[in-house]
């Protein structure tokens, strides 16, 4: 993964480190990996505080406080959603993020190459120093509410997908969306969708639209197989609706979603560029990082390098 014009891998010296965590996070094993952490931590020689968040918005408040004070580093114990939260929360300081993957999807942590399920791992790449530059996204409302997102935006089917996952206490993982997505088959519709990226405009009936800043959402769906978090600018994924055997043709398409293979199908189309706007009709869920926000119509726009995170030199 290469750095953003003007940004290279720095070092930043680790003596203290603020663990946050959201204890509901991956059905409430987050503060037992938590609590692994702090002894990882320890073991290197680095002091710990150990802040437990009521939710993943506590968390996240509690995240804007600690990294205003004299701690090194701020560390998720969560997965998407919580980092997100806590993004928000530490813009516009300069302590930067670690991330002990500990959620369903942890799509930042894979697309930034820090490991999953092991601890350890995920300490020492925070323990090591290393930090970079990455791009968030964020996505702005007509009531000119807005958030930062880390990963995917999503909207149309595959915002009802990731709606029904939510919903859903089993299984775990993958399989959670694929079932949520055969559900979502039953009742397929399509909008008709106005998309302009940048200078340029689409007008078409969509099953779905979704903006990427990183390659994956949903514990590794490649929904943007090009995407980088180092580029400047959002991959827009888009599939238009079959005028025959929609619903025959999306199935087909869909499980392919895993492998990044999808975008080789005449029905799906990609873009990029560092503006994108939504309109729909009729209007569509938007998630992001795998969280229901709002509905469309919404633009998204790449905020490059406003994130600063360990992560391994790759």
């Amino acid at each position: 993964m290469g750095s953003p014009p003007g940004s290279t891998p720095d070092d930043h010296r680790v003596r203290h480190v603020t663990i946050l965590a959201n204890p509901h996070s991956r059905h409430g094993a987050g503060r037992a990996v938590a609590d692994q952490a702090v002894t990882e931590f320890s073991a290197r020689g680095i002091d710990v505080e150990l802040v437990i968040g009521r939710d993943a918005e506590d968390a996240a408040e509690k995240a804007g406080k600690a990294a205003v004070s004299d701690t090194d580093a701020i560390a998720v114990v969560g997965g998407d959603g919580s980092i997100r939260l806590a993004v928000e929360a530490m813009s516009g300081t300069d302590t930067p993020l670690g991330i002990i993957p500990a959620g369903s999807g942890n799509d930042t942590a894979r697309n930034l190459h820090i490991p999953l399920d092991d601890v350890a791992a995920a300490v020492e790449v925070i323990a090591r120093g290393r930090t970079r530059a990455v791009d968030l996204g964020r996505v702005t409302f007509p009531d000119g509410r807005s958030a930062l997102f880390a990963t995917v935006a999503a909207t149309g089917f595959d915002a009802s997908v990731t709606a029904r996952a939510i919903r859903m206490s089993w299984p775990k993982g993958q399989a959670r969306y694929t079932i949520a997505a055969a559900l979502e088959l039953i009742g397929l519709r399509s909008r008709h969708y106005h998309v302009r990226v940048d200078d340029t405009e689409l007008d078409a009936d969509l099953v779905f639209a979704a903006i990427g800043n990183t390659t994956s959402y949903g514990g590794g769906m490649q929904i943007t197989p090009t995407a980088s978090m180092t580029d400047g600018l959002l991959d827009l994924t888009v599939a238009t609706r079959p005028k025959r055997f929609a619903r025959l043709t999306v199935a087909r398409v869909f499980p392919k979603v895993f492998t990044g293979q999808h975008v080789e199908h005449p029905v799906v189309r990609t873009m990029r560029g560092r503006e994108v706007e939504l309109y729909c009709d009729p209007t569509a869920l938007v998630s992001i990082d795998g969280d229901i926000i709002g509905e469309l119509p919404a633009v998204f726009e790449a905020v490059p390098g406003s994130a600063r995170v360990f992560a391994p030199s790759v």
